[in-house]
């Protein structure tokens, strides 16, 4: 993002918010690292990898999970099918559960099934496979049984070139939401982050509840309003500010 000459508090709240995203992706392309190396050693030996490899990502995914500012839900590695020599589909991801245990993330990997759970027409999977690009998709509702709001961050993992997977994370909204307001708060306009969608992430005032639809608050022509792109276009997220002073969550 370019520098502005003067900056505002809506470029402190962007650089903010960018390094939050950012500091996101750089957990995951630890893990993808990590994969690179797999590959190549096994590569060297004339193999494939088998899932068994994938276990010494297990202590780098619970330093991730179990952080002590950490808001991510579940994190691992989702691979290409075909690219291990044991499982046609597979991923290593592990969850926080209850009590604060880690505990591995399962699906329905039998296509014959009815509950077969085909990764690879999630938009966290074919996005990056696709463009090359880090994504962040969301918010929608989780896969863990908890009605909550999921942000899910991800990023291609290339071998020579050759896509073999990604690496990615959930996160709870409202987690990453309080991350969001520590810098949406010390703006004086009303200001909120929506989605590629127009969906509401964050605000800054109690006129906008996660989740909603802010299609007027993306008028690009509305007097005095001001879009800043977020995330360095994986994210697809806008920081908007709007021509008013922002009231306080829980104002009359």
């Amino acid at each position: 993002m370019p520098v502005p000459l003067f900056r505002t508090d809506a470029d402190d709240c962007a650089a903010s918010i960018n390094a939050s995203i950012g500091n996101v992706f750089d957990q995951l392309t630890i893990l993808a690292n990590e994969v690179v190396e797999i590959w190549r050693r096994e590569a060297a030996l004339g193999k494939k990898p088998s899932s068994k490899d994938l276990a010494v990502l297990k202590p780098k995914i619970d330093a991730q999970l179990q952080g002590s500012k950490s808001c991510i839900h579940g994190t691992g590695v989702v691979l290409e099918p075909g690219e291990l020599e044991d499982c046609e589909m597979y991923l290593e991801w592990w969850r926080m559960g209850a009590a604060g245990k880690v505990v591995p993330m399962t699906l329905n990997f039998n296509r014959r099934s009815e509950s077969f759970y085909n990764y690879q027409s999630m938009q966290w999977f074919a996005r990056p496979k696709n463009t090359g690009s880090n994504v962040v998709i969301g918010p929608y509702v989780d896969l863990y049984g908890a009605d909550t709001y999921i942000l899910t961050f991800s990023l291609p993992i290339h071998v020579d070139g050759r896509f073999v997977g990604i690496a990615g994370a959930d996160i709870a909204l409202h987690k990453f939401e309080r991350i969001l307001l520590s810098s949406l708060i010390k703006m004086e306009n009303e200001a909120l982050i929506v989605s590629e969608e127009g969906r509401v992430i964050a605000a800054n005032t109690a006129n906008w509840t996660v989740g909603d639809m802010a299609h007027h608050a993306m008028n690009r022509q509305e007097t005095g309003c001001r879009v800043i792109e977020l995330g360095e276009a994986a994210a697809h997220w806008s920081l908007v500010q709007r021509p008013c002073k922002r009231k306080h969550r829980g104002a009359a």
